[in-house]
């Protein structure tokens, strides 16, 4: 469940990512979800956290889905943990999930869906890594 719905910019966040196949089933996925998923209002892409503690701290995982500058046959899932230092805007990645976007009706596999939100609710632990991620990243990220 997406438990932010009523906060300012959520709900053009949720529009715009429903206008592509995989933002609308990522969209799908989180609210029909049992886990408590906070959407994030930033400047570019849908960026999604998960409200729960991995070993008794607050799980810092985020996922966000955006399309590569000058690709438009990719829609890419970065991996990503902020920085805890609070006047930083740095980001530590842990990879991607490579989407490719064919005729615009591809639809998200729905077990590789599965393993990715597994992944991020886990507090992206090694041994719940999903077999597509991808660790390197030949494009820039918004």
């Amino acid at each position: 469940m997406i438990v932010n719905l009523d906060e300012s910019g959520v709900g053009e966040v949720l529009e715009a990512a429903g206008r592509s196949p995989a933002g609308r089933d990522l969209v799908a996925r989180l609210q029909a979800g049992e886990e408590p998923f906070f959407v994030a209002v930033g400047p570019s892409g849908f960026e999604w956290g998960v409200f729960n503690e991995v070993r008794g701290i607050a799980n810092r995982a985020r996922l966000k889905l955006f399309t590569p500058e000058d690709r438009d046959d990719l829609a890419v899932v970065l991996a990503y943990k902020p920085s805890q230092v609070s006047w930083s805007h740095d980001r530590y990645a842990y990879g991607v999930w490579e989407i490719p976007v064919g005729d615009g009706e591809t639809a998200l596999d729905a077990a590789e869906l599965e393993a990715w939100i597994a992944f991020q609710v886990s507090g992206f632990h090694p041994e719940k890594r999903p077999l597509s991620l991808v660790r390197q990243i030949s494009y820039d990220i918004p």
